[in-house]
């Protein structure tokens, strides 16, 4: 209990010192949320473009759009993560310091605490993965019926909640369901029934969005944004689409050439051309969308291993670990060295963990003997796994800022590290005492 309460300590001081020395920081996509926020505020769904899944959005407008109600909601967020996180490496540790440790590495690392200054979903994200994480320890063979398909139920909604924040997390209430199925133990009608409670939130959420999207747009996809996205693989290579689509090509190519001239990379160009191409082709925000949809998939199918490669450094480039920040928000001035080392601090740590969770990951694939040392169950599975298919879903999508998708999923990285030292800590000292 005093762990716990440190912590909350920790993390509440942490964050008064930050509300007096840095301001909330809007990116560029935090105009886009924000202009959604007030669609939702002003009409609900009515005129809502779905370029943006309407989880964040919403979280803004119950807020009134407001910068800085924003930022100390998602520092008390944060404070309820590390607590989590907390909650989370006890279970699986039953030491109050390991446990200590894993909460205090999110306040510890700033691209995780100044996030929360970002008008963006990062940290609603993260709070909604670590409490799917949370629940998911709920489910147990020990739990009654009742409980187990209300405490199934609320990790369908948690999960499902990730996935209307973030679109990169749609998948994980299937993820989940074989976890789910095998950890409600008892025979197949109870964990049956834990797997549809499980599904029940993702179907009535996740299923219902997209039918909305359907019916508004005619996409099945939880975003209308979807044929831009793939054109941040796909651009790079747009010189061969035929001559019958040349008014797409090469209003494309002439942005695309400029962006490279500027920033030695095409990414996001496709965001300077669309009011061009919008106007040349004719086609609505949405129409277009689609047809770059299917441009992009006929261009990768043509240029597999182009699109491979991209596929390949995006997924690099996942594991990245940005620090999110900005300098001009820090007051006084001579602080700003002060964060810069902090950020360096935290970033080295992150590196470091990401590094250790790919060694550690494949070492624990290839070897049963590892396996049966460190007690792996499937939690751990469940944690990994959901970095594991992040990292590579992300990359198989989009092509554009790839480093800024592990953020949310940072601290199921340090977790696993963590859990993996001490189980081999404690390996080798029942190995001494044996011997």
């Amino acid at each position: 209990m005093r762990w716990g309460v440190l912590l909350a300590a920790v993390g509440i001081v942490e964050r008064a010192v930050l509300a007096s020395t840095y301001a909330p920081v809007s990116y560029g996509d935090s105009p886009s949320y924000m202009r959604l926020a007030e669609v939702l505020a002003r009409s609900w769904l009515k005129g809502y473009d779905g370029t943006r899944v309407p989880g964040y959005p919403a979280f803004l407008a119950l807020l009134d759009l407001k910068p800085v109600a924003v930022w100390g909601t998602q520092m008390a967020i944060g404070v309820a993560i590390s607590l989590l996180l907390f909650y989370v490496a006890l279970r699986l540790t039953q030491s109050a310091p390991w446990a200590f440790a894993a909460g205090v590495l999110y306040d510890v690392i700033a691209a995780q605490v100044l996030f929360e200054a970002n008008l963006l979903s990062e940290t609603l994200t993260t709070f909604f993965l670590v409490g799917s994480l949370a629940l998911f320890l709920t489910i147990t063979p020990q739990r009654s019926l009742r409980r187990l398909l209300l405490f199934s139920a609320a990790l369908g909604l948690a999960a499902s909640l990730a996935g209307m924040v973030r679109t990169l997390f749609y998948f994980l209430p299937v993820f989940l369901m074989p976890f789910v199925w095998l950890a409600a133990g008892g025979d197949w009608r109870r964990r049956l029934g834990a797997v549809a409670a499980l599904s029940l939130p993702a179907v009535l959420i996740l299923g219902g969005w997209i039918a909305w999207i359907h019916n508004h747009y005619g996409m099945l996809s939880p975003s209308t944004m979807s044929g831009y996205n793939l054109v941040q693989h796909t651009g790079s290579y747009f010189d061969d689409l035929p001559d019958s689509e040349a008014a797409i090509r090469d209003t494309y190519i002439k942005y695309r050439d400029q962006r490279l001239a500027d920033r030695g990379v095409q990414t996001n160009a496709i965001w300077d051309a669309i009011p061009e191409l919008t106007e040349k082709t004719g086609l609505s925000f949405f129409a277009l969308s689609q047809k770059m949809e299917t441009l992009s998939l006929q261009l990768i199918l043509t240029h597999p291993l182009r699109y491979g490669r991209d596929v390949v450094t995006g997924w690099i480039a996942f594991w990245k670990a940005p620090v999110y920040w900005d300098p001009g928000s820090v007051h006084p001035a001579g602080l700003k060295s002060l964060f810069v080392a902090w950020g360096w601090l935290g970033r080295g740590i992150s590196l470091m963990a990401n590094a250790a969770f790919l060694v550690i990951s494949l070492l624990v694939a290839a070897s049963a003997r590892l396996r049966r040392r460190w007690g792996i169950e499937r939690f751990l599975v469940l944690m990994a796994g959901t970095v594991w298919v992040s990292s590579i879903v992300q990359t198989l999508v989009d092509h554009g800022d790839n480093p800024r998708f592990l953020v949310p999923l940072q601290l199921f990285v340090v977790v696993t590290v963590l859990i993996a030292i001490r189980r081999e800590l404690i390996a080798r000292q029942m190995h001494t005492r044996g011997s």
